[in-house]
């Protein structure tokens, strides 16, 4: 049986040898798609009790690590004449690197050139454009970005997917991590050495109590969301728009029908394909194998396909590999500990399973953060396949957003 991969621009072709079964997983396909007559009705149903768009003081919306349609969005509000004229747009950045040019155009599309001098970007070092907040359960102060406390009436621009230990991007994590300060988003990262913090978990996710006692620091803020669970490319599969909390809530219940798949089965080799965006680098990889790390069997074996042409993506996580092993006990909190809970999870996990990454990387590299280089998954398929009598396999399309529970 032979199987072809997305890698990157490229198609991969793997050959499962005869002793082996394949189950494929990916996102479940929509009804239809969300055009802009059912955006404007959304948007209408939305203002009411809230505001009207047209008097958005601010807009916040995702980075380039996200596949958010924010361009089309733009147009669309253009079009329906919403687009507020005076209102500024401030990027989420939490604790990602500022956006290239080439990313700003992606994000804005057509728009950029027109919309560039009213653009922000978060830096969550610059304590100069932040304010305190308040302090959060830990006692330490929190900072939010000033445009966004001093905005009157906000609009945040998200799209809502399985996140491996927040439970879910969009909604509450476009301002906290999106708009705070390094160190609140350090501690709130940190809380993901605890498994319970888990892809589509919110009920009893440590990091997403943590979050939610973050957003009661600005109870009368003045926002409307607009939450979108996306299909592929840019199509919009549904979208809910109001008070951050229920169009939140709305658009997970709607992702998690989309995205999860139960499974009461584990397999002998799991196959990942990673997607753009998040084969961008080794940072943001990890989610792909969290998504679907569970449906392995013990001793199984993870092969994830992400180019990673990027690089390593975050520097301050690889190098506090550097700093950290295993044997040395707890890692140190504050600033310098960020990345600490990728590290521990891909630790922990790669001591159940074997977990192996085909990378643009140099050798080397991915094992310094507990992955193996895998620079033949055919030799690997098939070295697995000696020792099963009867070999499972999953193939998983999309693993960045599809969600293997079981």
């Amino acid at each position: 049986m032979t199987l072809t991969i997305n890698y990157g621009d490229e198609l991969l072709t793997i050959t499962l040898p005869p002793n082996a079964s394949i189950d494929e997983y990916a996102p479940r396909s929509a009804d239809g798609i969300v055009d802009a007559g059912q955006f404007d009705s959304a948007l209408t149903d939305a203002e009411e009790g809230l505001f009207h768009f047209s008097e958005t003081d601010l807009f916040v919306i995702n980075d380039a690590y996200r596949a958010t349609p924010t361009a089309k969005i733009l147009l669309w509000l253009n079009q329906l004449g919403r687009l507020s004229d005076k209102a500024r747009f401030l990027i989420a950045t939490g604790c990602h690197p500022a956006p290239d040019e080439s990313q700003m155009r992606k994000i804005f599309g057509e728009f950029y050139i027109l919309l560039k001098d009213r653009i922000a970007i978060h830096d969550a070092d610059d304590w100069n454009a932040m304010a305190e907040a308040d302090t959060d359960t830990t006692g330490e102060k929190v900072g939010l970005n000033r445009l966004f406390l001093e905005a009157e009436r906000v609009v945040i621009i998200g799209s809502v997917e399985p996140h491996y230990f927040a439970g879910f991007t969009g909604g509450r994590k476009s301002i906290f991590p999106g708009l705070c300060d390094y160190e609140t988003i350090v501690r709130n990262h940190n809380l993901a050495v605890d498994f319970s913090a888990a892809p589509m978990k919110l009920e009893g996710n440590p990091v997403e109590e943590h979050l939610q006692s973050l957003m009661r620091m600005i109870p009368d803020k003045k926002i409307l969301a607009v939450q979108m669970v996306l299909g592929s490319g840019s199509d919009i599969r549904a979208v809910f728009c109001g008070g951050v909390e229920k169009a939140f809530e709305s658009a997970t219940d709607f992702a998690e029908g989309t995205f999860g798949h139960r499974t009461d089965r584990k397999y002998d080799v799991v196959l990942a394909e990673v997607r753009p965006p998040l084969d961008s680098n080794l940072y943001q990889l990890q989610k792909s194998l969290e998504n679907c790390q569970s449906a392995a069997a013990d001793e199984g074996t993870a092969i994830l396909f992400s180019r990673c042409r990027e690089g390593i993506g975050s520097r301050q996580f690889y190098d506090l590999a550097g700093r950290w092993s295993p044997g040395d006990g707890a890692i140190p909190e504050g600033k310098g500990s960020f990345g600490r809970h990728k590290l521990y999870r891909v630790y922990k996990i790669g001591h159940r399973i074997h977990i192996h990454l085909y990378s643009e990387l140099a050798e080397g590299v991915p094992e310094k953060v507990f992955f193996k280089s895998a620079r033949s998954p055919q030799r690997i398929i098939d070295n697995s396949a000696k020792n099963c009598e009867y070999m499972r396999v999953a193939l998983v399309r999309d693993a960045g957003h599809t969600v293997l529970m079981s």
